[in-house]
């Protein structure tokens, strides 16, 4: 018997120690870090007497060349000014079911930068020319 009570007392010490080494891998028992990881706190830089609140939208920058939106006669029907505005500028809305098979042909055409686009009524896809 005292070979089968050997044997246990080896083999709980084998799955002790295979417990704790798996604990201490994943950072210790009572740890939620992982090993090898460095957590270092942020520094304070906010400034009391900062008016600038980091939580507030900033404003993109002004200036940059404007392109002019080019849409040929066949797409008039299907991009077409909704109405609305999004940061100034009027948004059109290119209507997918207008076009035929859901297939924008970009002959012609140029979005540019003066309009806000909103697609609308499935997946746009773009046919080859």
């Amino acid at each position: 018997m005292s070979s089968q009570s050997s044997t246990r007392t080896a083999l709980l010490a084998l799955c002790l120690a295979g417990v704790l080494s798996a604990l201490t891998g994943c950072g210790g028992a009572s740890s939620n870090v992982s090993p090898g990881n460095v957590v270092i706190p942020p520094d304070d830089t906010t400034d009391p007497t900062d008016p600038t609140d980091p939580n507030e939208p900033v404003d993109p920058p002004s200036g940059g060349d404007e392109v002019a939106s080019v849409i040929p006669d066949n797409l008039s029907d299907c991009i077409a000014d909704s109405g609305e505005t999004a940061g100034g500028k009027p948004v059109y809305v290119i209507s997918v079911s207008c076009l035929p098979g859901g297939a924008l042909d970009p002959s012609g055409l140029l979005l540019g930068n003066d309009y806000v686009y909103r697609i609308e009524g499935g997946a746009l896809r773009i046919a080859r020319n």
